[in-house]
């Protein structure tokens, strides 16, 4: 009876058929193409694809979706690149007693924060172009001019939604001394990862963040980029809403802070990962398929206490990530737990962690037919810590593509490390060349 029970909740993750899915993503992207109702956007960048040929010294900033990261980046051409300085902080600190993320914070708050901290990281006497990845919807009015749509993660700063970007952070830099630095190119963090990917790779077609928050960007042929070549569109993909949705998402939706929407965002995203995981082991508890906490038997009520990182420790093979799984267990009741209530905990975590590599995939399949490349060859370039670092994902996500890609095309997936960063460079490197 608990085996019943246990293959209904795991079949309530599974992905069937991939291809429905990645023709529904592909028809809401032709609707937002069109102007038409859909859950998706094509929001311009005004960058085309970098040439991998741009030089020179500039400011990144990674604005993510826990932690600021600002650095000084050298552009060496032929796709090479050097970090000359580097630092990071994150936007709360309980330790520090700031809170950025909250209503009681602004956005001038923020940026004087962003500010101090590019601050830390320029060589005297030089002058910098910036370049901003913003990791937020955005609505993009020129390449260094983007007004805030809304905000996503969870987070809630005032004196900011509506409110020009570059604005904010051109007054932060100036109020700080620092008029020698020239925000010249704010960026979403997928359009970063673009960069990243293509000034390595001509084959990339499209980037995408795997991470705390999930979305994706292509080249567009249709729609030109300043340079005249075709331009790379956000498509906030993690607000796709054509999916087959379980009780479990439906519940993790209602008691959000924003219900209805970033549908798919809660579905693969390192934010939502481990509170579905949360939902479902308290359905197992009461189901008595799993003993409940010791000790703290309330230590699993609080939302978005289980991190996205507990469930690549129990995909992991390494003793080291074993052995961080146990001090979890242990830590909040569960240190009695046998092997076969581990195993159940497992087999829900991977059935979670797999439906999000499906999405994925089923997602990329559709952006790389709007490759805008040359060639049967195309790949896309993906960031992000739920893609980097939980075992097994990336290469879920690449037998899923292998097994329903359209020959002779193939599509493969270029991992990207500190994209955001050489991404921000990349851009402000286009956004000079074509002012």
């Amino acid at each position: 009876m608990k085996d019943h029970i246990l293959k209904d909740i795991v079949a309530l993750f599974q992905v069937h058929p991939v291809k429905t899915i990645a023709q529904a993503f592909a028809g809401e992207l032709e609707a937002a193409l069109h102007r038409r109702e859909s859950s998706l956007k094509m929001l311009p960048s005004y960058l085309s694809r970098p040439t991998g040929e741009e030089k020179g010294d500039y400011i990144a900033i990674d604005f993510g979706g826990s932690n600021v990261r600002v650095m000084a980046v050298s552009l060496c051409g032929n796709g090479r690149s050097t970090i000359t300085k580097q630092l990071s902080r994150p936007l709360v600190s309980i330790e520090q007693g700031y809170d950025l993320t909250s209503a009681a914070s602004t956005g001038r708050d923020m940026f004087a924060f962003v500010a101090e901290m590019v601050e830390e990281v320029l060589a005297k006497g030089h002058r910098y172009q910036l370049g901003l990845t913003f990791s937020y919807p955005m609505e993009q009015e020129a390449v260094d001019r983007a007004r805030l749509l809304e905000w996503t993660k969870e987070i809630k700063t005032s004196a900011t939604v509506g409110k020009d970007i570059g604005v904010l952070l051109t007054e932060a830099l100036k109020e700080r001394g620092l008029g020698q630095v020239m925000p010249v190119a704010i960026i979403n963090d997928t359009v970063a990862a673009f960069m990243a990917g293509a000034y390595v790779d001509p084959a990339v077609c499209a980037g995408s963040i795997c991470g705390t928050g999930h979305n994706t960007c292509c080249i567009e042929p249709s729609l030109p980029a300043p340079s005249g070549l075709p331009m790379v569109v956000n498509l906030e993909a993690g607000n796709f809403a054509l999916l087959p949705e379980n009780h479990y998402d439906r519940r993790l939706d209602r008691l959000s802070l924003d219900p209805g929407k970033q549908r798919l965002e809660k579905m693969v995203s390192g934010k939502y990962l481990g509170e579905l995981f949360r939902l479902v082991l308290l359905d197992l508890i009461e189901q008595q398929l799993v003993p409940p906490p010791q000790r703290c038997p309330n230590s699993i009520d609080k939302p978005y206490m289980v991190g996205a990182e507990v469930l690549s420790w129990m995909r992991a093979e390494s003793p080291l990530l074993k052995e961080r799984l146990n001090s979890w267990l242990s830590q909040h009741g569960f240190a009695h737990y046998q092997d076969h209530d581990i195993a159940v905990l497992r087999t829900i975590g991977n059935a979670i962690v797999d439906r999000a590599a499906y999405l994925i995939a089923a997602t990329f399949l559709a952006v790389s037919e709007r490759s805008g490349t040359s060639g049967n060859r195309r790949a896309v370039a993906v960031d992000g810590s739920v893609f980097l670092h939980i075992p097994g994902f990336a290469e879920t996500v690449e037998t899923v593509i292998r097994k329903h890609q359209e020959k002779p095309h193939t599509v493969e997936l270029m991992p990207v490390i500190d994209g955001s960063n050489l991404g921000a460079a990349v851009a402000a490197a286009q956004a000079k060349r074509y002012k």
